[in-house]
């Protein structure tokens, strides 16, 4: 693991950044996903800038520059950029009033950036880049549509050199051994083979995106531990079986390497990595311009607690976790039955149902405070909950908690959403004991048979 970590990157004056804003890095602790940074937010709200700032930092000594239509004029039409690391702190900022930058402070670690439009033209040139070069050499980006013709040439290199755990990681996301090649067309230009079933190829220019997007995003994943890796919305072009696959390999990867992704996806936001140390900061647009707003410990804590819930595991499933890409205004509720019914009432009253409901619930009154608090820490200006009547206690420690912040709670004229009887239900044996951690050894034979089978079954 390398000493040289990155701690932390401020920015001010770039793009939407009118007021100087700082995000913390995640540093790797040996723990799955505990290097792994998060960017969340809804469209347009500064985090492709974010992480564009890493992309002028590897340029800093060389042809790092901030056009008149980068530069904010509510910050004084000046970009400055602060990296702090292991090292000490290094400043890149323009200078007098123009596009060109200054770097000053110790060398940033080395940085692998990739955009979020990822392509090359299909047929290429024969030029070898190890990774060396490519780092040495980042691409320039004055706009965001150019292509990515280095990392073809980084296949070029891997094509000729051992490219082993490129292509074993490629195919473990893609789910199947993907066969590929460098080859030439008769006018001399070079393109990538890809050999399908019964001899069957196709070429660059036939690659779905999402395969190509795969072939950059693996090429980044390949390094060493010393490099920052950056990259700009991973989940693009990719189904959700393959994301989640992706962030398997990124969690293996962040054991020991900083990682930065900005995305849209909840299949590319891991609970594990958030109570592992990794960081999820939300990117977002107010009247003062772009901010950056953080988890913090106590939200690690309910993150932790949610993870073994095993009677509510949706509180922060992949329903709720859409909350940290919304723009603003969401409505907790205690369980996933007033989420359903809720809309029903507003229908039985005429009312449209357009109320933004978190999730599936919160599991239970006592949860709502939880939820809220985390949505207070990430920068959200309305929340609001809405209480059974039989929890007055709650909706009122709810109302004295987060009234100064202007969020609001309203309690229901009734103990419940619906009418419930009292039942008791009849003593069952199960594959757990009551601590629901101890497996019984009579079970064990059959399930491990029944486990594989179904192991199996899905690799047909």
């Amino acid at each position: 693991m390398s000493n040289d970590m990155i701690q932390s990157i401020s920015c001010k004056g770039y793009r939407g950044f009118a007021t100087k804003q700082s995000l913390k890095l995640a540093v790797p602790n040996g723990k799955p996903g505990s290097g792994l940074t998060v960017l969340v937010g809804p469209n347009g709200g500064g985090k492709s800038t974010l992480v564009e700032c890493f992309n002028k930092i590897s340029l800093a000594n060389r042809n790092a520059s901030f056009s008149k239509g980068k530069r904010n004029l509510k910050a004084g039409d000046m970009v400055e950029i602060e990296l702090t690391t292991d090292e000490g702190q290094g400043t890149l900022k323009t200078r007098k009033g123009g596009s060109e930058t200054q770097w000053e402070g110790p060398t940033p670690p080395p940085i692998y950036y990739l955009p979020s439009r990822r392509f090359f033209n299909p047929y290429f040139t024969m030029s070898q880049w190890n990774r060396q070069t490519y780092l040495n050499n980042p691409p320039v980006f004055q706009t965001r549509t150019n292509p990515l013709d280095s990392c073809a040439h980084r296949l070029i290199d891997l094509n000729k050199g051992d490219s082993t755990q490129f292509d074993s990681m490629l195919s473990r996301i893609i789910g199947k051994s993907l066969q590929w090649t460098i080859d030439q067309e008769d006018n001399g230009s070079y393109f990538v083979k890809i050999t399908k079933q019964h001899g069957l190829h196709h070429n660059s220019d036939g690659m779905g995106e999402g395969v190509v997007s795969l072939m950059f995003i693996v090429d980044a994943l390949c390094g060493t531990s010393n490099e920052l890796i950056v990259i700009d919305e991973p989940e693009l072009s990719l189904h959700p079986q393959l994301q989640r696959r992706l962030l398997d390999e990124i969690l293996v990867k962040t054991k020991d390497s900083q990682l930065i992704i900005s995305t849209h996806s909840p299949n590319m936001l891991s609970l594990e990595s958030i109570v592992n140390g990794g960081m999820v900061a939300r990117v977002f647009e107010s009247d003062n311009g772009t901010n950056i707003c953080m988890i913090d410990d106590e939200s690690r804590g309910f993150i932790n607690s949610t993870s073994h819930n095993v009677n509510n595991p949706h509180i922060l499933g992949t329903d709720a976790r859409a909350c940290f890409f919304t723009e603003d205004g969401l409505i907790i509720t205690e369980g996933q039955e007033d989420v359903v019914l809720y809309p029903v009432i507003m229908n039985k009253l005429g009312l449209p149902c357009s109320i933004p409901f978190f999730g599936y619930g919160a599991g239970g009154a006592s949860g709502i405070s939880s939820i809220t608090h985390l949505l207070h820490v990430l920068g959200f200006k309305r929340v609001g909950a809405i209480f059974d009547g039989d929890k007055k206690a709650d909706y009122e420690k709810f109302c004295a908690e987060y009234s100064g912040c202007g969020y609001k709670a309203w309690i229901i004229p009734a103990e419940d959403i619906r009418d419930k009887k009292r039942y008791e239900s009849p003593a069952k044996a199960g594959l757990l004991g009551e601590d629901r951690k101890t497996l019984k050894p009579e079970y064990e034979n059959y399930l491990n048979t029944m486990f594989s089978d179904i192991q199996k079954y899905l690799e047909r």
